[in-house]
């Protein structure tokens, strides 16, 4: 009963709707029932169509024949009412459509720049570190960067420093679409020239005599003149730890750069199996001095081994739980066919603590000729010269040409 009775309520109101709407039609409504008619059917959508069906000649209550539904306004104001029926239809969908376009552009927007802000973050660590540990000499340094999913592209600094100034012989850019990642380095006039070599002290070999492979370098040095600095690479006949490399530069006034590290895969390499085997670029793994995050504060002087270890340590995890981007970002700058072994590295490092057979070092060319009375070095390696400037000016700067 309650139903039926809700079912002839909603008739009721229907028929009144319908009869509210033919006065409207034919005219018999006064202005002020006119004007809140008109509100009505701009506020109410049902009010808007039922208009229009009776227009078109649909729908009509039993009480007024269909055919009679449009006799009652000129034809003129009919086509109007029309016609601003199907423009309304027409907005309507086309805001919807709009609508729909910007929600779903917001969307992708959301999309591509958040989930590409994760992604950005793991490709500059991944990007920095991985040039800080297998390029002698070199330091990641500032970097642009678009940010996103869809596309995303870094470029990196490179900086290399030789005395007191940090030279810049290219970047390092790495691009990602969706979740496809590359890179590249970009040196100075399309090549840079290996000439930071060292030798990795093969048991086998410590009684050969390496001065040979010396004093190309301790000749070069004592025919540049007073005026000049030089970047060294030298190698040592034994592993040394943090401690005993720190102390071995004690006395000499110079800056190290870049250390060369043991990782356990050197001897795996296929030229160890001839009894010498000579690493540059590409090839060798260490870590620039002067590009790992200590923690709160930066190291101001040698020393603080532990902390060192601790830091690199700790890099080398983060790279091996990134094995799939490590391994994207470092075939442009490793030349092993087998591989990264960022894993291995790491398992080797975490168990056996940093051991460097090599170093690279700047300074006054003339306190780097001092290294030549160092019986431990068994090979040197000239690599950037550069006038005096090892005395830090009060005021420097640089300007672009953009």
């Amino acid at each position: 009963m309650a139903d039926n009775g809700k079912l002839e309520d909603h008739k009721q109101k229907s028929r009144e709707r319908d009869q509210l709407l033919l006065a409207y039609l034919r005219g018999e409504l006064g202005a002020e029932e006119t004007a809140r008619l008109r509100q009505r059917l701009a506020d109410d959508p049902e009010y808007a169509e039922r208009l229009e069906e009776l227009l078109l000649g649909g729908g009509l209550m039993q009480t007024e024949p269909e055919d009679k539904a449009a006799d009652f306004l000129p034809e003129e104001k009919q086509r109007s009412i029309i016609r601003w029926g199907k423009w309304k239809s027409r907005l309507s969908n086309a805001a919807y459509t709009v609508g729909i376009s910007l929600l779903i552009g917001f969307v992708l927007l959301f999309v591509n720049y958040w989930i590409g802000r994760s992604l950005y973050e793991d490709m500059f660590r991944v990007s920095k570190d991985l040039v800080n540990f297998t390029q002698p000499g070199i330091v990641a340094g500032s970097s642009g960067a678009q940010v996103g999913l869809f596309y995303g592209s870094i470029q990196m600094e490179l900086r290399e420093k030789v005395g007191g100034d940090r030279q810049q012989p290219g970047y390092f850019e790495t691009t990602n679409v969706f979740t496809k990642v590359s890179s590249r380095p970009v040196w100075n006039d399309g090549v840079r020239k290996k000439n930071l070599f060292f030798l990795f002290p093969l048991q086998t070999k410590l009684q050969e005599d390496t001065s040979f492979r010396r004093e190309p370098a301790w000749k070069t040095l004592e025919m540049l003149p007073e005026g000049t600095v030089s970047q060294l690479a030298i190698s040592f006949d034994r592993f040394m730890s943090l401690e005993e490399m720190y102390a071995f530069l004690a006395p000499y006034n110079l800056d190290l750069t870049w250390l060369a590290v043991d990782t356990g895969q050197e001897v795996l390499h296929e030229d160890a199996k001839e009894g010498v085997l000579l690493l540059s670029a590409g090839d060798v793994w260490g870590f620039s001095e002067h590009g790992l995050d200590y923690g709160p504060g930066p190291i101001q002087v040698n020393g603080e081994a532990d902390r060192r270890t601790r830091a690199y340590v700790e890099e080398m995890k983060y790279l091996a739980e990134q094995e799939r981007l490590s391994r994207s970002i470092g075939q442009s700058l490793f030349n092993s066919r087998s591989g990264l072994k960022i894993d291995e590295r790491y398992r080797y490092v975490e168990k056996n603590g940093i051991k460097t057979y090599g170093i690279v070092v700047t300074g006054p060319t003339k306190e780097l000729l001092k290294l030549k009375q160092e019986a431990a070095i068994t090979a040197a390696f000239v690599g950037q010269i550069d006038w005096w400037n090892w005395n830090r000016p009060s005021a420097s700067g640089q300007q672009n040409s953009w």
